[in-house]
Formats: structure tokens, sequence, C-alpha cells
């Protein structure tokens, strides 16, 4: 091959680029360290019993080893891409590549001005999207970690708002930057320090500024579901679009809209006026518009899922394996025709993993994202009831293990109790006593009593005592007639309204949710549904079963 000439002038702009890419990223995981911190920091005293931090330190060094398994997966995969990006660069323009023994890259050569020029003449970020989204097979795995960013991005919006998780742009940026995995996980603990909302105690200058540009909103505000119905329609109108622009001038632009439109749903609640949303009077009010929106999430992924795998079982063409940098990787042209031959169309898929470091780096994203959402979801239990109404919106079986919400009205509640009251055996001592609005009913034997200023002589003469064992008589009990409450027998008058305290539309709107992790063993029945979802509809239905679940949960 015929040396190349450089194609521009190097500049020091891209090297600028990508060492703030770099720098970025470390920024945003220090930061979120700090939220984590902060988290840990303003745990109240509830959570300080023995169990719950031997439970707490447990799953925070799973989540947390698992984050870290997901960094050092995205900076090998970086790596390798990296070396594969410069050796192809520097054979195209004649320049030596100086390998180890080993067969790895050597540095000895590398300079200055040919890292400028090489950054200058590849856009790095671009040409590995584009290696992901030029073959069916590829994009098989770089779809689902964009439809699971889109499920995971309402995760944010809905418990990092009600949690008040500090820093929740630095989770979204992170999953872009990093891997999704990564970010993921991350969030995973700070959902696990944070399981009351939190104080804003730190808030630097330029959260300030922002509060001033854009005032927070109050306590179960919610956008409209109108407004992420569109979000959402515009998000899945690019993923179809973006990948026919692989190879065009296009692609850089459908890209730039695409990470924005991610960002949206997260950016949506505090730019919006409040005029655009709603204060629910519960806290459990927009759970049903919750569940719509991961139903449309769950099954939109399931037909964009359904469209790219059939492409790709059908895409089986020879060669489909080379891409523009298959020139600098060592493959066996024999054995790997052979091997195209022979295997069926879904190793083929499961296999594009080896093509090239970029389509390794969204596989192993893929994988490592599915493994966390299982142990989260068997971690909190999730009901699969709830699960499975999050992904099919015609699901109406009702869950047995759901708890008593504040939908349930008060002569509900009223008519429970005295059922359970009327349901009790009465004692044959006379003396029941019977739980109503303020206190203790009395029967008619003690208000007798109380009355008489507890005169002994109302009780009858006893009968001669016989020698032997006396015989027990058995009594019916006899209905007792009620007076009222002890102080109203007594004389006492009742200076206090005693009803039952409801509280007004204003104070519900205040109120706050706690959230407790089962003390029971984890759910693997959650788990294995979470699995499942995910092999079957790809990441994204998985993602938006149990993030479905998970916010309406609590």
């Amino acid at each position: 091959m015929a040396p190349i000439a450089l194609e521009s002038e190097p500049r020091y702009l891209p090297m600028v680029l990508a060492g703030s890419h770099l720098t970025v990223s470390i920024y945003l995981t220090y930061i979120t360290g700090l939220g984590l911190y902060r988290s840990y920091a303003q745990l109240g005293p509830a959570q300080e019993t023995r169990g719950r931090i031997s439970q707490r330190q447990k799953l925070v060094t799973v989540f947390g080893s698992l984050s870290l398994l997901s960094l050092a997966s995205a900076i090998k995969s970086g790596l390798d891409y990296l070396a594969l990006s410069y050796k192809v660069w520097a054979s195209e323009r004649g320049i030596p590549v100086l390998q180890t023994l080993s067969g790895g890259f050597s540095l000895k050569n590398l300079t200055l001005e040919h890292v400028r020029a090489w950054l200058t003449d590849t856009p790095l970020a671009l040409d590995a999207l584009e290696v992901v989204a030029e073959k069916a097979r590829r994009l098989w795995w770089g779809q689902q970690l964009d439809l699971a960013t889109l499920s995971w991005t309402m995760l944010l919006v809905v418990q990092g708002r009600r949690r008040k998780i500090p820093f929740l742009w630095a989770y979204a940026l992170l999953a872009h930057l990093v891997n999704l995995s990564f970010a993921q996980n991350l969030f995973y603990v700070a959902m696990l320090l944070t399981p009351v909302p939190i104080g804003n105690t730190h808030m630097s200058r330029l959260s300030n500024l922002l509060a001033r540009a854009f005032p927070p909103k109050p306590t179960n505000w919610f956008p409209k579901p109108a407004f992420f119905h569109i979000l959402l329609v515009l998000n899945y109108a690019v993923m179809l679009w973006a990948p026919r622009t692989a190879g065009t001038i296009h692609f850089p632009t459908a890209v730039a809209i695409s990470k924005a439109l991610s960002l949206a749903p997260l950016l949506l609640p505090a730019i919006i006026p409040k005029s655009w949303g709603k204060v629910q009077a519960e806290p459990h009010d927009h759970y049903d518009s919750l569940t719509k929106l991961f139903n449309v999430m769950s099954v939109v992924s399931l037909l964009l899922h359904g469209k790219t795998s059939i492409a790709a079982l059908w895409d089986n063409l020879p060669g489909s394996y080379k891409h523009r940098h298959s020139v600098r990787i060592p493959f066996d042209i024999e054995k790997r025709s052979a091997w195209e031959r022979s295997t069926t169309a879904m190793e083929k898929i499961l296999g594009s993993m080896t093509d090239h470091p970029a389509v390794a780096a969204a596989g192993k994203d893929v994988l490592l994202c599915a493994f966390s959402l299982g142990i989260w979801a068997a971690v909190r239990a999730l009901d699969v009831d709830h699960m499975l109404k999050a992904v099919a919106p015609f699901y109406g079986k009702k869950s047995d293990r759901k708890a008593l919400t504040p939908s349930h009205s008060k002569a509900d509640l009223s008519e429970s109790i005295s059922e359970s009251e009327s349901s009790r055996p009465s004692s044959s001592s006379g003396l029941t006593m019977k739980l109503r609005d303020r206190g203790k009913h009395v029967s008619s034997k003690l208000a007798e009593a109380l009355t008489d200023n507890g005169n002994a002589n109302t009780s009858p003469k006893e009968a001669p005592r016989r020698r032997g064992r006396p015989r027990k008589i058995k009594q019916e009990p006899t209905p007792d007639r009620e007076l009222g409450t002890i102080d109203e027998v007594a004389g006492v008058p009742d200076a206090v309204d005693d009803s039952t305290y409801e509280p007004t539309p204003a104070v519900k709107a205040q109120a706050v949710e706690g959230d407790v992790l089962p003390d029971d063993e984890f759910d693997w029945e959650s788990a294995a549904l979470a699995w499942g979802l995910t092999a079957l509809g790809g990441l994204g239905v998985g993602s938006s079963a149990v993030y479905g679940a998970e916010c309406v949960s609590r």
C-alpha cells in the first residue's frame, strides 16, 4: 500500500478534546463519590441498627465491585481501540509501528507530532460509533445500550428527584463518557445510601445560580406525562434514523441529536415552568402515569430489538465481519471464513464481539448491565406483578403482595377494624373493653362500679362454701351495654375533640416517603424474571421492567 500524505495541518484542538474527555470523566467520578459520601453522612439513626449496617455494607461492596469491574472493562476496551486506531493510521501513512515480543504495541517511536496528526485526522468517538452502527450484527449490541439508557434516565428522573440524590447530571454523563454499567452501579450504591430524601446542605455557587435561574419545584411535583411521551417519540425516531446515516456526512449530526435527546428527560423537570406540571395530593398518585411511560418504553424497545434481531439474523453475507480497521486485526482468513460458513446466525451475532474493540466494549457493557439488573431486582425484592405491568400494558392481575396504599378509603379501613373487633371472642368475666375512637369503652358492670364510687356492696351475697372442690358453673356471657369511655362514665367532661386526624391536601403533598430494604432473603424470582425478559426482549425490555417496578414499589 502506498503511503498516504497527511490530510490536514495538525492542530492542538483534537488533543485538547481527547484530554478533556479523560479529565471530565475523572472529575465526574469524583463528584459522584462526593455525593455518595454526603448521602452516607446524612443517614439517620434509624439506619444505624446492626442488621441494616451489615446489609448495607454487603450490598455497597457488591455494587461497588461491579462498578469497578465495569470501569476496568471500559479502560481495557478503550486502550485496545486507541492502539488499533493508531496502527491503522500509521500503516496508511507509512509510519513504522514497533511491536513487542508478545505482539503488543510499543511506544518507542510514538512522538507528539504523530499523536497530534493522528487525532487531527481521526475522529475517535465517531469512528467507534460508526463501526458499531454500520452492520446489523454489531448494532444488535449497541442499540440495546441506547434503549436501556433511556429507561435508566427515567429512573434518574423519578428516584433521583424523589430521594434528592445530588449530582444526577454526573451519573447521566458518565453513562456516555465511560459506559452504562459503571454509571448504573454507582447509582445503585447512591440509592442504597439514600433511603430517605436528604437535604441540600452543601450547595456550590453554580448550584445557587442554577437555583435562581430555575427555581426548585415543590415536593410531589411531576411534569405532565405528555412531555415525556414527546421526548420518547423523538428518541426512538432518531434511533431508527441514526444507523442509516453510517458512512455519510449526516452521521455526526445524528449522534449529536441522539445524545442530546437521551439527556432531555433529566433536564425537563428542572427547566420547564411549574405550571407545566402538577403537585400530587398523594405521593402515589402519579404511579399510573409512570407505569404507562414504562409500558411505552418496553413495547417500543421490543419492536426495535426485534427488527434489529431479524436484520442481524438475515445478514449472512461473506465478509460481514470486516470493517475499516480490519487491515490491522490479525484475522486468520481461512479459519474465519470456515467459521462463518459453519456457524449459526445467532452465533455470528454473539461472535461479533470479537470483530472490533468498540463492539467488544458494547457487548461487555450489555452483559454487565444485565447481570447488575438481575442482582438489583433480587436485592429490592421487586414485585413480579409490578414488573409484568411495566412490560405488558394489558397485564391486569393484581399483586397478592401489594401493601396498603393511601388510595384505600377511610370507610374501608374502619370497616376492617370493626370486623376484626367483632370477630374477637368475648371474655367470660364480664369486663370486656372495646376500642373506639378515643379510649376504652367499658361494660355495664364496670360502669356501675364507677358510678357508685367503688361501693363493694353491689355484689350479691356469697353462698356458704361446702367441702370439696367447688363445681364450675359455665355462664353464658350477656351482651354489655356500651355507655362510652371511662371519662364519660365517671362524669369527666371531654374537652378535646378526638376525631380521626385527616391531613389536608397541602400536608399530604409535603409528605416524603421512606425506603427500607427487605429484611428477608433476596427475591431470586424477580432476578430470574429480569434476566428472562432481557434474554427474550433485549436489555431495553429488561430495564423497563425492573425500573418500572422500582419506581412504583415504595
